[in-house]
């Protein structure tokens, strides 16, 4: 079981999403919510000492106060009335900095995917990427759209034996214990991987040994597709309510570069996704 769950806090209208979906999972988990509240702070410009300058500054702070203890008593209101326990922190730092920080102490950081129709929310660039390459904890991320009343029952799991891979389906293993049924998807790319093949059968046996359904294989060919396309195929296709995935196994400047699953699913997620670094 998760026993702590971090969820980011902003001014968002996903924001309140991103609570539910929190709740649900802190209920079912048995787990303690912490709320981490981390909003970009609006650009201050200083033109030299004044009275004038000294009260503006002083109103918006004020200000600022106010709106972050809005938003963390709504927080801690709602926890209260689902009765899951739960605090709320917050940093000096960007949001992502902030987040990854206060959320090293959690099983699971929850935040959203990037949308930039939602003006209030907590705007940084790659804050999502930022957050789950430096965390060292799993980032769950929800979709800008749709709602997610259940998370974890049908899940499909990415794997290519890669240590990202390994890492993910660890992360994931308290989510994967509750869940009715595992999909396991492999891809041909039509070239090794330099990572080796190991046998299905091994992994389907670490599985069932963590107390996981025994997965489903299934393997798919990206060939005039791509890697991103065939997993949200897949992900349509075996009605799934959960990935996971592990997240940047080649470098940012390659992944820039040439694309990849990760930024391609950040940028195209129909289901929420557990990411894993």
């Amino acid at each position: 079981m998760y026993r702590r769950i971090s969820v980011h806090l902003d001014h968002g209208f996903d924001c309140k999403r991103r609570i539910d979906a929190a709740l649900a999972l802190a209920k079912r988990h048995k787990a303690e919510l912490v709320g981490i509240y981390a909003n970009a702070a609006p650009p201050q410009y200083y033109y030299g000492e004044s009275v004038l300058m000294s009260r503006a500054t002083a109103v918006m702070k004020e200000i600022q106060t106010q709106s972050r203890d809005a938003v963390q008593n709504g927080f801690l209101a709602a926890a209260a009335a689902s009765d899951v326990p739960a605090v709320v922190r917050t940093g000096e730092s960007s949001p992502s900095a902030t987040v990854a920080l206060l959320g090293r102490t959690s099983d699971l950081i929850i935040v959203s995917q990037e949308n930039r129709q939602d003006v209030e929310a907590a705007h940084e660039i790659e804050f999502v990427e930022q957050t789950l390459l430096t965390a060292g904890r799993p980032v769950l991320a929800l979709p800008s759209s749709g709602e997610f009343s259940v998370i974890g029952d049908r899940v499909l799991c990415c794997w290519d034996g890669s240590r990202e891979a390994a890492r993910a389906l660890a992360d994931a293993a308290p989510i994967l214990r509750l869940a009715s049924h595992m999909i396991v998807l492999t891809m041909d790319e039509g070239e090794s991987n330099g990572k080796g093949e190991l046998p299905f059968e091994d992994l389907a046996s670490y599985c069932v040994a963590q107390g996981m359904p025994a997965p489903e294989h299934v393997r798919r060919d990206v060939k005039g597709v791509g890697v991103g396309s065939t997993i949200l195929n897949a992900v349509a296709d075996y009605s799934a309510d959960l990935l996971v995935m592990g997240a940047y196994g080649h470098s940012k400047l390659r992944q820039w570069a040439l694309g990849g699953a990760t930024a391609s699913i950040l940028k195209s997620m129909t289901v929420p996704v557990m990411f894993s670094h």
